[in-house]
């Protein structure tokens, strides 16, 4: 009985040394905590006020980039070059549907456009706010807006940019239209032939994305244009105050910060004035000269600090349970330890969980059979888990690529230890689709490679838009927007590679004479069999044809022998002369022939995109004057730049 009391007065004197210990320790690791991180607070809350302005400016890009893209396609359409080479009712009628269709496409669009050199509307697309579709504005309805700001600027702007208007409140007959429609205009020039022929011009109602703009559970968001008017706010009473003639301003909002807020000179970047985060928005509001506003709920701060306390007192309070529990080892500790061991593997497997029913994922062994596969990458492929786990990696490979296209992905995996990068792949029905893919290798415990593991992310819809804006939609070659982008890289892709660049421009000859005579409808089916001819003989990756405009065309790659490169090109001309398609009214054969001309640029030449352009057209010009159906080559020469 003595031994009994005395062990259990020193598990109650070293219980109580324990649980004191753990008190004490958990007191001062609270209030260290608590002030560090009340000094952090305000270091958090710009940390989170710069994510907020960064993802703000992300959306606004995100934004008008989809805005170019709308605005690009009707741009670049054959329909609107057909149109305006041959301005017929039937060409009238396919260019007018099709800027319909592209009104119908996206019920922010309030007015779709094509003004054209005389500053006439030629093509409107209207979708009023309550009707189901948008239509088309009769041509007696059509105005003259070769006074508007809008088409002035527009019209100033080089080929292929954009221009954008302040973005402001609809007014009819100079009054504000109710219900309030916040608005923005995005229009870029028309050329052909180097010509200016117009603009195209969208008016978006964008007061669903400036409402979503707003949301934010930590900051009061406001917008303000350089005169420190109102924009957009998180307080409805204070939006569009410049145009309501409220007069509302941060003159009256914040008085104590206004000049300092206007006079914001640190370019991109956030400042902290006061309570108040400032950011510029530059050239996304270029002409508002708009800022963004980020105002701290002093309620959410308050809640902030209330929650450290909160903590600190928590992390007391838990100290101080385990200390007891912990103390008592024998009896209650193991059943705690069990049940936090088992609440964490429920949660690991609902974790796994949505993974496997939202991630596509699989793993390979060695011979790049799949051992296991997540069920979303199984409902992707159309098939059950069951019938893809064994089978080799290449049957979901895409049939119209060929096996080379894949072989690049092992070698990379065997050079570089990964890769990632945008490949097509085949579902069960033989349907392809685009997936972002990322392939690692999977190792044990020793490091040694016993398979890999692949990650899928569909972007089929968004491969699908990026085609449709740099596909000519007549012949399905790239179009002038997508060379635009293109030689800047292969300019820069041969100078490293010590490659030889070959760019030449096709003209078929006595094209408007075939088109004439023999009616647009077969024209367009001779644009489409030299397209196809020229897609035969260019065949390798880093070959590419254009289809310039009209009857234009352009062909780009590289090659070492620029002799092998003539002979290359010509028989791409004859190829063309020997498909024999009948043309009587060509003055140099009875067949639809082309001239070439063809530019060689050297590694080390100095030749920007602009010259290269101009010297291969001097080169056509030649092919041209000296008799067609014939093929002149040109290399750098350094009177080129200097003309």
């Amino acid at each position: 009985m003595g031994r009994s009391k005395g062990d259990k007065a020193n598990r109650l004197y070293y219980v109580g040394l324990f649980v004191l210990f753990g008190l004490v320790i958990a007191f001062c690791t609270s209030i260290l905590s608590y002030r560090l991180e009340i000094e952090s607070l305000g270091k958090k809350l710009t940390l989170n006020a710069e994510e907020v302005f960064d993802l703000k400016i992300n959306d606004f890009e995100i934004y008008t980039g989809g805005l170019e893209d709308i605005v690009a396609a009707l741009r670049d359409t054959s329909l609107l070059y057909q149109y305006l080479e041959d301005p017929s009712i039937d060409n009238y009628e396919d260019v007018a549907a099709s800027f319909r269709t592209v009104a119908n496409s996206n019920s922010s669009l309030m007015q779709v456009r094509y003004i054209d050199e005389f500053g006439m509307e030629k093509v409107r697309a209207d979708w009023p706010v309550g009707r189901e579709r948008a239509s088309l504005v009769s041509t007696g309805q059509l105005q003259d807006k070769k006074h508007r700001y809008y088409y002035k600027e527009a019209s100033q702007i080089p080929p292929f940019t954009f221009w954008y208007s302040k973005v402001d409140l609809n007014m009819e007959n100079g009054k504000i239209e109710s219900p309030e429609k916040p608005v923005l205009r995005v229009a870029s020039p028309v050329y052909l032939k180097q010509k200016f022929r117009g603009i195209v011009i969208i008016n978006v109602h964008v007061k669903a994305f400036l409402n979503n703009f707003l949301h934010n559970s930590v900051f009061d968001i406001s917008l303000i244009d350089s005169d420190g008017y109102y924009l957009i706010s998180y307080n409805a009473e204070h939006s569009w105050s410049k145009y309501r003639e409220s007069g509302l301003s941060i003159d009256t909002v914040y008085p104590e910060y206004a000049k300092i807020i206007l006079h914001h000179t640190t370019g991109g970047k956030l400042q902290k004035i006061g309570n108040l985060f400032v950011g510029s928005f530059g050239n996304l509001l270029e002409k508002d000269g708009g800022m963004l506003l980020l105002h701290a709920d002093d309620s959410i701060v308050q809640s902030m600090k209330e929650e450290r306390q909160k903590a600190a007192i928590f992390i007391v309070a838990i100290i101080f349970l385990l200390s007891v529990p912990l103390a008592l080892l024998i009896s209650r500790g193991p059943a705690k330890l069990h049940k936090k061991i088992s609440l964490q593997n429920r949660r690991l497997s609902e974790s796994i969980d949505v993974i496997d029913r939202n991630v596509l994922r699989g793993t390979l062994d060695l011979e790049r059979n799949f051992q296991e596969v997540s069920s979303a990458f199984a409902s992707t492929l159309g098939v059950e888990k069951s019938s893809i786990v064994g089978k080799k990696y290449d049957t979901i490979y895409c049939n119209m690529q060929p096996n080379e296209y894949y072989d690049e992905v092992w070698e990379s995996l065997e050079r570089d230890g990964s890769w990632g990068g945008e490949l097509q792949h085949s579902k069960s029905n033989g349907e392809c689709y685009w997936a972002d893919t990322v392939v690692l290798p999977k190792t044990d415990e020793e490091g040694v490679l016993v398979g890999y593991s692949v990650i899928h992310q569909d972007i089929t819809d968004k491969k699908r838009i990026e085609e449709l804006s740099i596909t000519d939609e007549m012949t399905g070659l790239h179009n002038r927007r997508y060379f635009n982008v293109i030689i800047k890289k292969e300019l820069g892709r041969v100078r490293r590679e010590r490659h030889n660049l070959i760019f030449a421009m096709l003209d078929i000859d006595f094209f408007k004479q075939y088109n004439d005579n023999y009616g647009h409808q077969k024209g367009d089916e001779v644009l489409k069999e030299v397209s196809s001819i020229m897609k035969d003989k260019l065949s390798r990756a880093s070959d590419y044809c254009f289809r310039l405009g009209g009857e234009e065309f352009g062909i780009l790659f590289s090659n070492k022998q620029s002799g092998n490169s003539y002979e290359f090109v010509d028989l791409i001309r004859k190829a063309i002369e020997e498909r024999a398609i009948e043309h009587k009214w060509s003055a140099v054969a009875d067949v639809v022939t082309v001239s070439i001309g063809m530019q060689t640029i050297a590694p080390d030449d100095p030749v920007s995109v602009d010259l290269l352009y101009k010297i291969a057209d001097k080169a056509l010009y030649t092919a041209k004057n000296e008799g067609r159906n014939r093929l002149v080559a040109r290399t750098f020469d350094i009177t080129d730049e200097v003309g």
